[in-house]
């Protein structure tokens, strides 16, 4: 059966040991990392992306699309399973992206403690990782307001600016 999984923006370059830090233990996560994982009221904005991966695309233009300017896209996908193990609950808030039909597939990480932080950023840590193109993100906002999927009054005026229809 297959399972689906969890996307959280993050700053890729956060997330690996590199020469930069040489005081930083192999398996450890430097500080910065848990900035991505900021928090209010104790929760966390999360998305859920489908088992097959078919909305993926739609959730990572949604949320670059809901970006003061355009650029690269990191982000850290992990399977939902993680949060049952971690003991950590849901809860089901609509996003706030310029995509009405993308945001249904947001998700707070909710009543979160510090270990629960802690034990999400050891999971990000060893999640898939990936970062998407400032200009194929750009082409996939352009095309997502083409299709009227993406909502051009709600863009943020330096989004606005760059997109050319």
């Amino acid at each position: 059966m297959l399972v689906p999984f969890i996307l959280r923006k993050i700053r890729k370059s956060k997330w690996y040991k590199h020469e930069g830090i040489p005081w930083l233990a192999e398996d450890g996560l430097q500080a910065d990392a848990l900035g991505d994982l900021q928090t209010s009221d104790n929760s966390l904005s999360v998305w859920k992306v489908k088992d097959d991966k078919s909305n993926l695309k739609r959730i990572i233009t949604a949320l670059a699309a809901n970006g003061e300017h355009i650029s690269n896209f990191d982000y850290a996908l992990f399977d939902i399973q993680s949060l049952l193990q971690l003991n950590i609950q849901t809860g089901n808030l609509k996003g706030n992206t310029p995509d009405k039909e993308a945001n249904v597939w947001h998700l707070d990480l909710i009543q979160l403690s510090a270990q629960n932080l802690m034990d999400l950023a050891r999971k990000i840590m060893n999640a898939e990782r990936e970062r998407i193109l400032e200009k194929d993100i750009l082409r996939s906002i352009q095309k997502g307001v083409a299709l009227g999927q993406i909502d051009i009054t709600k863009l943020k005026s330096g989004v606005r600016a760059k997109i050319v229809l």
